[in-house]
C-alpha cells in the first residue's frame, strides 16, 4: 500500500472511531498499561473541535487528572501508543508517538468538552485537570483484508503517489459490512450441498 493511501484511509477511520486504546509505559512496574480514551478526533461526536485540532498531523488530545499513575508514566516515558479498531471493517491503525503536557490555560480551556465536568466539576479551572497532547511520529495501517503500510509518518505525508480527500464525508465513509451475513453465507452454501 503506498504510503499517502495509507495515510488517507487511516486519517478516516480515526476521525469515525469512537474509542482509542492508550498505551503508555508504567512508571511503576515498566510495563504497558491500557487505557480506553473517547476519541475526540471523531468528527462527527465533535464537531466543534474540527478546527481546534490539527488531525492532518495526527495529533490528539485527552483529558487527565494530575494526580493520575498514567500522567507519572507519561511524565516518565512520553513514549505512547493509540490504537484505533473498526469491527465492522476490520480496519486498525496504530499510531505511536510522544506525549507532554498542555502547559497553556488558553488550549486547556479551548478543548474543553462539558462531559469533563463530572471529573473536573470546576470545569477547565479545575486545579486537578491536566490536558495530555499526543503527536504521532509512526504510522501503521492495515485495511481488514491483505494490505498494509508502516512506516514514519513523515513518509507518508511526502508521499507524492495520489491525493484522496481527507476529511471523511457521507460519501467517502466506509459502509458498515454486517459480520453476521456473511456466517449465513457459509451456512446457506453448506445447506446447498446437502
Amino acid at each position: 500500500m503506498q504510503p499517502k493511501v495509507a495515510y488517507n484511509k487511516a486519517l478516516k477511520l480515526i476521525q469515525r472511531t469512537t474509542w482509542v486504546l492508550c498505551t503508555v509505559v508504567s512508571s511503576s512496574d515498566g510495563f504497558p498499561d491500557h487505557s480506553y480514551r473517547t476519541n475526540f478526533a471523531n468528527v462527527y461526536r465533535y464537531p466543534s473541535l474540527a478546527k481546534k485540532i490539527d488531525y492532518k498531523k495526527l495529533e490528539s488530545y485527552f483529558p487527565i487528572n494530575k494526580y493520575s499513575t498514567r500522567l507519572t508514566s507519561i511524565l516518565n516515558s512520553p513514549k505512547t501508543t493509540l490504537y484505533f479498531y473498526d469491527i465492522t471493517t476490520g480496519e486498525i491503525c496504530q499510531l505511536k508517538g510522544k506525549t507532554g503536557i498542555v502547559e497553556s490555560a488558553k488550549k486547556r480551556a479551548e478543548l474543553w468538552q462539558d462531559e469533563w465536568v463530572k471529573q473536573f466539576p470546576d470545569g477547565p479551572t479545575d486545579e486537578d485537570y491536566m490536558l495530555v497532547h499526543f503527536q504521532a511520529e509512526w504510522l501503521q495501517y492495515y485495511d481488514g483484508f491483505s494490505d498494509s503500510y508502516w512506516g514514519l509518518l513523515k513518509d507518508a505525508l511526502a508521499d507524492k503517489t495520489t491525493n484522496l480527500p481527507l476529511l471523511p464525508s457521507k460519501k467517502n465513509v466506509w459502509p458498515a459490512r454486517n459480520i453476521n451475513l456473511r456466517l449465513d453465507a457459509k451456512k446457506k452454501t453448506k445447506n446447498k450441498k446437502k
